[in-house]
C-alpha cells in the first residue's frame, strides 16, 4: 500500500491550478435563475438577480444589461447589481418586443408562470439574445406544460438554454426534459432547483432535479464556451453555484464533479489562518491545528490542511444530494464550498502493475497480469469501516456496486473492487489484462460507476 499512501500524500501539489481556457463566452451561475454572462472586453449580462435571503450572494460585477423575467424577489433584485446597466424588464410585457442594451438585442416573449394562463402565479417572460455568436434563451420561471407556436418560433436554434428544473413553482423536471428534447439546444443548463447554499425548501435538489436527463455533465460554477467548443449533440449541464471556495473529488481535481460517501475530497480557497499540517496517523483527526471542515454540520476527518487547500474524507453516511463543506479556523467560518454527493463517483490516482511498480511507458504491464487501480469514490462497502479509520486487509471491504473498467474500447474483468487497505477512503480495483488486451503506450483507462472517472494513461506490452 506504499503506492497508495504516496499518491494520497502528493495530491496537495495540484493547488488551485485548474485548466483555464479562453473561449468567447463566460457563464457563471450565482444560484436560482441568476447567471453572469460575459465576453472578454464585451457586454456583461446578469439574469434574474435574487435577493440575499434566497441564500445566494451577487458578485461585484458591473453589468451592461440586467434581465428580469417576472416580479418575484428571487428574480427581481436589480438593485443588487452594479454598473450603469440597462434593465431588460419582462414584468410589464404582454406582447413580443425587442430591447437593446450593451449592443445586444433582447427578444422578450410573454408567457406564464403556471399552466393556467397566469391565474395562479402570474406572468413570466422568456428572453432570448445573441452574444458571442451564440443564441441564448432564458426561460425564467416557465410554468406552461406546452409552448405556443409563436413561443416555439422564437426558441428555435438555441445554443445555450437556461431552464428551471426544481418543480413545484415551475415545470417539473420531467417536463423540463421534454422541452430539452423538443428544442434541442446545444447546451441546456439547469437552474431554479435547491442547492446547499439556498433556494426554497419546496424545490427539488440534484439528483432528483436532474434525474429525467440522461446523461448529465457536471460543471463548476464558472465555464467558458464558444461556437467551436459547443457539443455536436445536446448536453445537459449541472453547475455548482458560486461560492468563496471549491470542493472537488481529490482524484482528478475536476471542479464540479460529484463525490461519493466515504470518498476523499479537497477544498480549495483562501483559508486565512490555516496552518500547513498533515495527519500523522489513522484514524484521521477531525481537526488539524485550528482548522476543521464541517460537511452539513458534521466534522470531517482531515488528511491535510493549508492556507489554500484542505483534503478530507466525506462521511460514509453522507446522503446523496447537495452538501456544504464549511471551513472553520479557530471556530470562525472562513469559506464555504458546495458539492454534490452521488452514491458512486469514481476518481483515479494511479495504476500499478502486478509487481507493484507504477505503470508507465517505461514500466508497462503485460497481458495476462493483474492491474491494480487506485482511486476514490467507491461508495457503500461491506463490511463498513468507520470514518477516518484505515481500511483493514482482513477482511477486505468490498464495494456494493461492481464498476466497469475499460482499457480503450476493451472492457476488463474486475477481480476485486473495494476499500484500499491501509487508507481512509481509498479505492482499489484489481483487473485482469486478457491475452488479447490492447497493447501500446499511454492507452486510456477509465472506470465507470454511475459517472466516468478521469482517464489514466496505461501502457501494455
Amino acid at each position: 500500500m506504499t503506492i497508495v499512501r504516496t499518491v494520497l500524500a502528493t495530491i496537495a501539489l495540484c493547488g488551485s491550478g485548474f485548466a483555464q481556457g479562453s473561449p468567447d463566452l463566460s457563464i457563471a451561475w450565482v444560484g436560482q435563475s441568476c447567471f453572469v454572462i460575459g465576453t472578454d472586453g464585451g457586454p456583461v449580462v446578469v439574469t434574474d438577480p435574487p435577493v440575499a435571503s434566497v441564500g445566494y450572494t451577487l458578485p461585484a460585477v458591473a453589468a451592461d444589461a440586467v434581465t428580469i423575467t417576472h416580479n418575484h424577489t428571487d428574480h427581481n433584485n436589480s438593485a443588487g447589481v452594479g454598473g450603469k446597466f440597462t434593465l431588460i424588464d419582462g414584468r410589464p410585457v404582454t406582447a413580443r418586443q425587442q430591447l437593446t442594451a450593451g449592443n445586444l438585442t433582447f427578444t422578450l416573449i410573454p408567457g406564464f408562470h403556471d399552466n393556467q394562463n397566469g391565474a395562479v402565479r402570474g406572468p413570466n417572460t422568456m428572453i432570448t439574445w445573441n452574444q458571442a455568436g451564440l443564441k441564448i434563451a432564458h426561460l425564467g420561471d416557465l410554468g406552461q406544460d406546452q409552448l405556443t407556436a409563436a413561443q416555439l418560433a422564437d426558441l428555435q436554434n438555441v445554443d445555450i438554454l437556461f431552464l428551471p428544473a426544481g418543480g413545484f413553482f415551475t415545470i417539473t423536471p420531467e417536463r423540463a426534459a421534454g422541452y430539452v428534447n423538443e428544442l434541442k439546444p446545444k447546451v441546456a443548463i439547469l437552474m431554479h432547483y435547491r442547492t446547499a447554499l439556498g433556494g426554497p425548501a419546496q424545490l427539488a435538489t440534484v439528483p432528483a432535479a436532474s434525474a429525467p436527463f440522461s446523461p448529465v455533465v457536471y460543471k463548476p460554477a464558472a465555464v467558458t464556451v464558444n461556437r467551436a467548443t459547443l457539443p455536436a449533440a445536446t448536453e445537459v449541464w449541472v453547475m455548482q453555484p458560486l461560492s468563496d471556495a471549491v470542493a472537488v473529488n481529490s482524484a482528478g481535481f475536476s471542479p464540479g464533479v460529484p463525490v461519493a460517501p466515504g470518498s476523499i475530497a479537497s477544498v480549495f480557497g483562501k483559508i486565512t489562518g490555516s496552518q500547513t499540517t498533515a495527519a500523522g496517523a489513522y484514524p484521521l483527526p477531525p481537526k488539524l491545528g485550528d482548522t476543521e471542515v464541517l460537511v452539513d454540520g458534521k466534522a470531517a476527518p482531515l488528511y491535510y490542511a493549508s492556507p489554500g487547500q484542505i483534503n478530507l474524507q466525506i462521511s460514509a453516511a453522507q446522503a446523496a444530494g447537495p452538501a456544504l463543506a464549511e471551513v472553520r479556523v479557530a471556530g470562525q467560518t472562513i469559506a464555504r464550498a458546495p458539492l454534490t454527493v452521488l452514491p458512486n463517483a469514481p476518481g483515479l490516482y494511479a495504476v500499478a502493475n502486478q509487481d507493484g511498480r507504477l505503470n508507465a511507458a517505461t514500466a508497462p504491464a503485460r497481458r495476462g497480469e493483474v492491474l491494480h487501480i487506485y482511486g476514490t469514490g467507491v461508495g457503500a462497502v461491506t463490511p463498513a469501516v468507520d470514518d477516518g479509520a484505515a481500511a483493514p486487509a482482513k477482511p477486505l471491504s468490498s464495494g456494493a456496486v461492481l464498476p466497469n473498467v475499460f482499457l480503450g474500447p476493451r472492457q476488463l474483468v474486475v477481480q476485486f473492487s473495494g476499500l484500499a487497505p491501509g487508507t481512509a477512503g481509498g479505492w482499489q480495483i484489481d483487473v485482469l489484462l486478457p491475452s488479447d488486451a490492447p497493447t501500446g503506450p499511454n492507452l486510456s483507462l477509465v472506470v465507470v460507476s454511475g459517472l466516468t472517472s478521469n482517464p489514466m494513461a496505461v501502457s501494455v506490452e
